[in-house]
């Protein structure tokens, strides 16, 4: 500490004194504090909301039988996965069935030509049975069939721990015909393939189903009862209108961009609101994951520079709000001045 001793005849050294302390009242000594200013962004309307509910049913068949026996085995708990599914969908005022798809799919073994008259003969019969039990529009279903569930039979060795599993695999994936790469499985590998035919290719003859569905549009209120029982009838843009009803950060606002992001986990828009959702929690490492799905919008360019800055990477956050001022998003300005501030005061 330094200390100045004067003698003041005149005066003036209290006026210049009294200056000083006036202009130290006015300075601004408060630390520079790093406010940030999320990016929350409306996503496109939906016009359309077209949703699918998907299955696998395992109706058996005795042998080279392609007639539908619903008492045969376990046809009738098989068959109910896809009633169940098509009465449900059918039986909501909410939504309209657009077609419901049948897909059959026969095992490999045996010749590929009698493969494929049974898978096409079993789904036309599904198909028949379903139309003789449900009083819809014929044209609704759809058909589809694969002869021989190669790539089911391949991700069921990949998955698991054959003495030959390698080999079996690249056999597979040669460019043999069907019938020669079943031969050579059965031939070749006679261990591996009793024990395929056991527990393997029963579960490859099974019938996808797809029942695609499209369900109306909702106002808020209604939307604001759905999003905590039927999320999933909502658009991403009603979501985002449920959430501005709730306060910025409050459980419910946070909660409404995790269900939609949860519904949605590849759309731009609901990871980077998650995103923002997440830091303003602190959630860092959360925030971190959706901000890789969240594109590369000047939006989500200051969504990372602020993770950046909360990570204390402050260069890394400086340059992710200067790329977001050159596309013209005026959050980045405030973020921007208010991290300068920080570092000037820092450095």
């Amino acid at each position: 500490m330094q200390v100045y001793l004067d003698e003041d005849s005149c005066g003036c050294l209290r006026e210049v004194l009294a200056d000083r302390n006036r202009l130290l009242a006015e300075q601004d000594f408060t630390p520079a504090v790093f406010t940030p200013h999320f990016v929350y962004v409306s996503p496109q309307v939906e016009t359309r909301k077209t949703r699918h509910e998907k299955g696998a049913a395992y109706v058996d068949f005795p042998v080279n039988k392609t007639g539908i026996y619903p008492a045969y085995r376990n046809n009738r708990s098989e068959l109910a996965k896809i009633e169940n599914t098509i009465n449900r969908i059918k039986g909501d005022a909410d939504v309209s069935i657009n077609n419901i798809t049948i897909k059959g799919y026969a095992s490999p073994e045996g010749s590929y030509a009698n493969n494929s008259r049974l898978a096409e003969a079993r789904t036309r019969s599904l198909v028949d049975y379903l139309k003789k039990e449900y009083p819809l529009d014929a044209s609704l279903f759809r058909l589809d069939y694969e002869p021989e569930d190669w790539e089911g039979l391949r991700a069921y060795i990949a998955k698991g721990s054959l003495p030959e599993k390698d080999a079996l695999l690249d056999l597979i994936d040669s460019g043999l015909e069907a019938d020669a790469k079943e031969r050579r499985l059965r031939t070749e590998y006679p261990e591996a393939y009793r024990t395929l035919l056991r527990d393997c290719f029963p579960a490859l003859r099974h019938s996808d189903y797809v029942v695609a569905y499209t369900v109306r549009g909702f106002d808020v209120e209604e939307a604001r009862k759905l999003i905590w029982k039927e999320p999933q009838k909502l658009s991403l843009q009603e979501m985002y209108a449920v959430a501005q009803t709730y306060g910025t950060g409050s459980k419910e606002y946070n909660e409404v961009f995790e269900t939609a992001v949860r519904l949605f986990p590849d759309d731009e828009a609901a990871n980077l609101n998650a995103a923002n959702s997440a830091m303003q929690r602190n959630e860092l490492d959360r925030a971190e994951n959706y901000l890789k799905r969240a594109g590369d919008s000047g939006e989500a360019l200051v969504a990372r520079g602020i993770l950046a800055y909360m990570k204390n990477d402050l260069e890394k956050a400086e340059s992710y709000f200067r790329q977001a001022q050159q596309r013209g998003v005026k959050e980045a300005d405030s973020n921007l001045d208010s991290l300068l501030r920080v570092k000037a005061n820092k450095y």
